[in-house]
């Protein structure tokens, strides 16, 4: 009798342990089991760095809003529809040039002072020249930025498209000043603007090789358009030798190039420093915790560097603008005279 209760019991405890562990286990995968597309609330969940493919991981400063890997370009654009790490380095950049060429247009036909010493259409073209060259520029970055979470492939390739629309803006920018303000000193022209060139076109080189889109290669990146933009200094160094203190800041608008340029090496320099981002990063205590609670970082949406970047961009190349807009006066009102 009691042999066979202990049979019983332990026939029970078989038949609950059994059940128990169906419950526990996990449901696997079947073939007709449905599977989480682009398009579905899990895939759209927006990422923390520790959850993304390497490829996709660059500053580890940023711990959250990363839209995940899509290798869709539709599900990529999809992303301008809401909130996440990259929206703000887009719209400073994609609003940017979808008005500025329309803007210059505007302005060189209706607003510009036409002077009876007029030399003709290629005054209007050098303006031309630079509102192209800021909206290739800013979309260029507001598209790679869009385009990034598409794949390894795109990713890079936008990124190297974006560094050369900081070439041709660059570029542009320094030929636009130069054909103004040195439009009486043919030779010394010719040369400023080849050596302009010269130097974009060993940028573009650069910009273009694979090798240098990688991140070990950022500190260099923010050096070397740093000082391709500082070749600016060449013309207005010459003219200060040339024509004098006065006469050359008024000719180049050197205290709107000036301003440019704080504004330029500011942004690059807080890019490749990766500031303020850094100051409130807090290493996880381990990996096991930063999988169950990981933090998120306090400008991983606004106010990082790469956006502050973005809006200095913006800002420097109004202030070309000005410097360009007074070339322009100078020479119908000084030179030409």
């Amino acid at each position: 009798m009691v042999s066979a209760t202990q049979s019983t019991i332990r026939q029970r405890q078989n038949q609950n342990s059994t059940k128990d562990t169906k419950q526990q286990a996990p449901k696997l995968t079947s073939a007709s089991d449905p599977v989480p597309t682009a398009s579905s609330p899990l895939a759209r969940r927006l990422a923390y760095y520790h959850e993304l493919d390497e490829w996709q991981k660059d500053n580890h400063y940023i711990r959250s809003g990363y839209v995940r890997g899509t290798s869709s370009y539709w599900e990529s654009f999809k992303s301008l529809g809401y909130l996440h790490n990259e929206t703000v380095n887009i719209y400073t950049h994609l609003v940017p040039s979808s008005i500025s060429f329309w803007l210059i247009l505007y302005y060189i036909n209706f607003q510009l002072r036409i002077y009876d010493n007029y030399l003709g259409v290629w005054e209007k073209l050098n303006f031309i020249q630079f509102g192209l060259a800021c909206t290739f520029c800013m979309f260029m970055s507001s598209v790679f930025h869009t385009l990034k979470s598409h794949s390894h492939k795109v990713s890079k390739f936008g990124n190297q498209l974006d560094y050369f629309g900081i070439v041709i803006l660059i570029t542009c920018s320094l030929i636009s000043i130069i054909l103004f303000a040195y439009y009486d000193e043919p030779w010394e022209k010719w040369i400023f603007v080849a050596l302009t060139l010269f130097f974009g076109t060993v940028c573009t080189v650069f910009t273009l090789h694979p090798e240098f889109s990688k991140n070990y290669y950022r500190p260099f990146r923010s050096t070397m358009f740093i000082l391709f933009g500082l070749s600016g200094v060449l013309p207005v160094a010459f003219g200060i030798y040339k024509f004098g203190a006065v006469t050359t800041s008024e000719r180049c608008g050197v205290k709107w190039l000036v301003l440019e340029g704080v504004f330029y090496i500011s942004g690059a320099v807080l890019y490749a420093a990766r500031f303020p981002e850094r100051l409130t990063y807090v290493e996880e205590a381990d990996e096991h915790s930063s999988l169950l609670d990981p933090k998120t970082g306090k400008f991983d949406i606004w106010g990082h560097s790469h956006q502050i970047f973005h809006v200095f961009v913006v800002i420097a190349a109004y202030c070309h603008w000005l410097a360009l807009v007074q070339c322009y006066h100078y020479l119908h009102q000084h030179i030409l005279v």
